[in-house]
């Protein structure tokens, strides 16, 4: 009885073979010519039919899997995509679009640290005493060192956020910046899980001369840049800038600033275009002839904008008071959440 059973059973799986090779064939995507890469019209090739697998495809079949794809089908992971079909799992490495996942799919495992770099002059470093309501807790909102916080690491931002007393010794520790309500007002639209990285430069009573190469400066952005870069799943996101008085009315302004632009997108080693939003001079200050070339540069830029002085205030010919730093600081915000469409 034992060896009838055994007799069987050797001959179902026998039978079954042919059965179960004319499955494999019929799901295998041959055609007329291989599926590589790149061709289309072979199942299984860059247009993948039923389990077919694209490498660089921008679809995917039904449980087929695209390396490098924009979609992946039903069951479909998608490695490097910015979507993924139902029950697809999609990987988004830094730069990418998109971290979200197709019903059913694993969401990305390792969230985005979003870099913002904060550039330009005394309005960007802070002059305007620091009141207890510019405070932050928020452990999702970093900067890189700043004021008398340990340098080369990323501490929980508070102002100021630029170096004190700087490079040229003018930074003020008491002053508020509009970076850090830049910071907060992203906050409230931050992905969930994502962190948010502020790196500050500014530098007081500074020509745009300086910070381009050549500069005085010039190198201290490249190494906070070089710092910023190895933080994990880092995602350089764009720059807010306020600059202009030290160059008031120079023609040549607008060009510089794209080129500042420029050459720190070289530094972050990217090749895609950031947000680059410029404030507006005070009106009531020294400056506001300037604004013009404000404008000028943002509609040069490849991904530009500038944001109002409307309504400020200053405290001096040169600088905006209190509230109009947290004003500043929140349009700024609001222009770069529109600007990367959170």
């Amino acid at each position: 009885m034992t060896q009838m059973n055994r007799t069987l059973r050797g001959t179902a799986r026998f039978l079954l073979l042919p059965f179960l090779a004319i499955i494999a064939a019929s799901g295998c995507g041959e055609s007329s010519s291989p599926g590589a890469t790149g061709e289309v019209d072979n199942t299984g090739g860059a247009d993948p039919g039923t389990g077919g697998g694209a490498t660089g495809s921008t679809t995917a079949g039904s449980g087929g899997g695209a390396t490098g794809s924009t979609t992946a089908g039903t069951g479909g992971g998608a490695t490097g995509s910015t979507t993924a079909g139902t029950g697809g799992g999609a990987t988004v490495g830094t730069g990418s679009d998109s971290s979200g996942a197709g019903t059913g799919g694993a969401p990305n495992s390792r969230p985005t640290f979003h870099v913002f770099m904060l550039m330009g002059q005394s309005n960007m470093a802070g002059v305007a005493d620091k009141q207890a309501s510019d405070q932050n807790s928020d452990q999702r909102l970093k900067v890189l060192g700043g004021c008398n916080q340990p340098a080369g690491q990323w501490n929980v931002a508070n102002p100021p956020l630029n170096d004190c007393p700087g490079e040229k010794g003018w930074n003020l520790s008491t002053a508020v910046d509009p970076g850090i309500w830049f910071g907060k007002t992203l906050l409230g639209k931050l992905p969930e899980g994502d962190t948010i990285g502020l790196v500050g430069t500014a530098e007081s009573g500074e020509s745009i001369n300086t910070f381009i190469s050549g500069g005085s400066h010039h190198q201290m952005i490249l190494n906070k840049i070089a710092k910023a870069k190895t933080a994990e799943n880092a995602r350089f996101a764009g720059i807010i800038f306020h600059q202009g008085e030290s160059d008031s009315g120079q023609s040549s302004w607008p060009g510089k600033v794209v080129q500042l632009y420029n050459e720190v997108k070289e530094a972050w080693g990217v090749d895609y275009d950031v947000p680059f939003i410029l404030g507006e001079l005070p009106a009531g200050g020294c400056c506001s002839g300037h604004n013009s070339l404000v404008h000028q540069a943002a509609d040069m830029l490849p991904d530009g904008y500038w944001v109002s002085q409307d309504g400020t205030k200053v405290m001096d010919q040169y600088h905006f008071d209190h509230a109009s730093v947290v004003l500043m600081g929140t349009r700024y915000g609001e222009k770069m959440i529109e600007a990367l469409k959170w």
